[in-house]
């Protein structure tokens, strides 16, 4: 699991630690990425959840704190994307939603974030230590932000080209970018001529 930070770190102001209102605005598919953990290098699908605070309190220039948590993009049982997921509804998944749950239906959906401030290698980093639903009868502020859903399966560069060069960076260098941009060409079918007794009629009953 990739470390949970403010997105663009570098450049934006840090969102306040404590619980907020929060909205989600933006689900990125960053593709296949290589993390390391306990000195092992591991490739894995990788997706951003960004959130808006809205809360009372906003950045210099008037707009609100964004911060973003990275996943790897899995529903099983012990993975922190389903865990997170399953507080914020309020409830944990059924066997037939976790056949395939699709992700951007979160967009637009408002929680309780409660972030905390960490600090490593000298820098401080804001971290979304849990996630709760909204409890019923809170006010639901009105999101600044437009809602954006990107997927490397359904590629869409208008939505592409909204993302940060850092994000656009990550994703450039996926096997799943560059099979879009440089597919490879159709293999060739080869005919041959099926071996006595090899029962090639009945080819398409075997499923694999």
């Amino acid at each position: 699991m990739g470390l949970t930070v403010s997105e663009g770190a570098g450049s934006f102001e840090l969102a306040p630690a404590g619980t907020h209102t929060a909205r989600c605005y933006r689900i990125i598919d960053l593709g296949t990425q290589q993390t390391e953990f306990q000195g092992e290098q591991k490739t894995a699908r990788k997706v951003l959840v960004c959130w808006e605070l809205l809360s009372d309190e906003r950045m210099s220039d008037g707009r609100p704190f964004s911060v973003a948590k990275r996943y790897t993009g899995s529903l099983h049982e012990k993975a922190q994307l389903r865990k997170d997921l399953a507080a914020w509804r309020g409830r944990d998944f059924t066997p037939e939603e976790l056949k395939g749950f699709e992700l951007p239906k979160v967009l637009g959906a408002f929680c309780l974030l409660n972030l905390i401030k960490v600090e490593k290698n000298g820098r401080d980093y804001i971290n979304v230590a849990s996630i709760m639903a909204l409890p019923k009868g809170m006010p639901k502020p009105e999101g600044d932000n437009d809602l954006l859903a990107f997927d490397l399966e359904k590629f869409d560069q208008a939505a592409f080209d909204q993302l940060s060069d850092g994000l656009q960076e990550k994703i450039v260098g996926t096997p799943e970018y560059q099979a879009l941009k440089n597919p490879a060409p159709p293999a060739m079918p080869q005919a041959s001529a099926p071996a006595p007794g090899s029962f090639d009629d009945f080819s398409d009953d075997i499923p694999f």
